[in-house]
């Protein structure tokens, strides 16, 4: 039996189970790709909790970095290579705008820092606790902010991509998405970052001191950061059509970008469709007919023009 495959659903395994002559099941979950995304997860939370466990006295950072997050990330990026899946590319995604993200709202931040003074930047001292050498604070800030935007920043990104997806975020209106996203920035990201300093014993000392001006500068930070990331999400389409499994919310079909309705489903392939159409992409395929009925019914059109 002849078989075929579409970017949405290769034959890998990858893409929602269909019904088929074997018994296979309908709407089913590659169990290797859910383990695959939660090792994704899970690299994406390490870099937070290990500053936390740093300040709570629990792990060094220097000993977190090299025995846990250092060699998963090395594990992951070369299954990554040698074995790719479908839901790579959310992850990618997610971590390119996490980062951006970041950037911007770092662009606020060091600018209260350098031009204002209006509190300190502890990124470069937490690059020495990954580091284990406090007194070369250039060292320590070229660690520590490798680790803040591709390690805190590309983290939630991924965390924020892969939840949005599984929920079915990309059904919903962008300004419904961005509110989510800064929601999601506020709590549990910026509360964790709170919580942390102001309940560890040293939080304080070790990261800032908690005043309403740090409070509302690293709010106003998150919520920055929030704002990127749903603009990011609503604007990545790849997104859509990479996430391998229907979301838990159901399988309705995606809202078209900027719209509020349900987006119209393709007309379905009858057995006169041709074999090359019977291999493509459905949306490929209603596209492609209905360009070639528009280009008929033109030439249609310009030969009576030439008889009269």
């Amino acid at each position: 039996m002849r078989t075929t495959t579409t970017p949405e659903h290769p034959s890998t395994g990858a893409g929602p189970a269909t019904a088929n002559h074997l018994g296979g099941r309908v709407g089913g979950r590659d169990g290797a790709g859910m383990v695959r995304i939660g090792l994704h997860l899970l690299l994406a939370a390490l870099p937070l909790l290990a500053i936390s466990a740093h300040v709570f006295g629990l792990i060094t950072m220097n000993v977190s970095a090299g025995l846990l997050v250092i060699p998963l990330a090395a594990a992951i990026v070369a299954l990554t290579v040698l074995a790719p899946h479908t839901g790579d590319r959310v992850v990618a995604d997610g971590m390119i705008w996490g980062v951006v993200g970041c950037a911007v709202y770092d662009g606020f931040r060091l600018t209260t820092v350098h031009v204002f003074g209006w509190w300190a930047d502890f990124i470069p001292t937490m690059g020495t606790w990954i580091t284990g050498n406090p007194d070369d604070l250039t060292a320590g800030a070229v660690v520590g902010y490798l680790w803040r935007y591709v390690g805190d920043g590309g983290g939630i990104g991924i965390t924020f991509f892969a939840l949005a997806c599984a929920f079915g975020l990309q059904r919903w209106s962008r300004r419904a998405v961005v509110g989510a996203a800064i929601a999601f920035s506020v709590f549990p990201v910026w509360a964790g970052l709170v919580g942390t300093v102001a309940i560890a014993p040293r939080g304080q000392t070790m990261m800032f001191p908690i005043t309403w001006v740090t409070l509302t500068l690293s709010l106003i930070g998150h919520l920055i950061f929030g704002w990127i990331m749903g603009l990011g999400f609503h604007r990545s389409r790849s997104v859509r059509k990479s996430w391998p499994w229907e979301p838990l919310t159901g399988s309705m079909p995606a809202l078209p970008m900027g719209t509020g309705r349900q987006a119209a489903l393709p007309a379905p392939r009858n057995p006169q469709t041709p074999p090359t159409g019977q291999s493509m992409d459905p949306d490929t395929w209603e596209l492609w007919r209905r360009q070639l009925e528009a280009n008929t019914a033109g030439r249609r059109s310009t030969r009576r023009e030439r008889v009269r």
